[in-house]
């Protein structure tokens, strides 16, 4: 079977809350969508709905989808890997969500991928791990096509909350189900002012809630994990997406 190449990189926004036990995605492609749920949302619930984005300028965006009145606002990383150009940013979404039968304000954290699955890749994770002191980390990791395992994997952190400007040797593992789902997943990397000086380790673990999305769009096949994540003995929330070629 011939492989479909993507028809172009889209902007994907991951975010989710752990005290409002929310996580969610917005996909801003020709056909923007939304999806948000609780974490133990069964993933036969889970739906993407068509949404309205309306930039207002290239910083903030208002999206409206489902009931759902949103408003993604970037922000900038205080660490990050030396050279990223991905385009990876910081989020507040902030607005009104519709949960079940209830419309309920929220302001949570998340992360925009400026550049989805483009046609050198073979594959994109995205994993958002966010925690109620303020601290995040962020791992993006793309897959050039040809590559049989995660050694060639190209990837860039960006992180709040930490001392350090700078991360070296990020490493994600993943753990698959039978399905080829994600179970569990972590991230390992050292964070310092450069690559002489003294370095610091973080590490984060997340297991999946058991909440999920998937569809075939656009060339690509995708899946987003909610995951319970644990690091420096705190507990928040994450969200794992996975991008491949249809």
């Amino acid at each position: 079977m011939k492989r479909t190449t993507p028809t172009a990189p889209r902007p994907i926004a991951i975010f989710g809350d752990g005290d409002l036990g929310i996580w969610g995605l917005l996909v801003d492609d020709e056909q923007p969508r939304l999806a948000l749920a609780t974490l133990d949302t069964a993933p036969a619930e889970v739906k993407f709905v068509p949404a309205t984005v309306d930039r207002d300028d290239d910083e903030v965006w208002s999206v409206s989808a489902g009931g759902h009145s949103l408003r993604f606002e970037k922000g900038e990383a205080t660490t990050l890997t030396p050279g990223d150009g991905l385009g990876l940013q910081p989020l507040r979404v902030t607005g009104t969500a519709v949960l079940g039968d209830k419309t309920q304000e929220i302001d949570v954290a998340g992360v925009v991928s400026q550049t989805g699955l483009d046609a050198a890749a073979d594959s994109l994770r995205l994993f958002g791990s966010w925690f109620p002191a303020g601290h995040q980390i962020v791992l993006r990791a793309a897959r050039p096509r040809g590559a049989k395992g995660q050694d060639r994997d190209l990837i860039d952190v960006i992180a709040l909350g930490e001392n350090e400007a700078l991360v070296f040797d990020p490493r994600l593992s993943t753990t698959y189900d039978s399905d080829s789902a994600p179970r569990q997943a972590g991230i390992e990397l050292w964070i310092g002012a450069d690559d002489e000086a003294d370095q610091y380790p973080r590490r984060v673990s997340g297991v999946a809630s058991g909440s999920s999305i998937a569809e075939t769009s656009g060339g690509a096949k995708l899946s987003a994990h909610a995951l319970h994540c644990l690091s420096r003995g705190e507990a928040g929330v994450g969200v794992y997406l996975l991008l491949r070629a249809a």
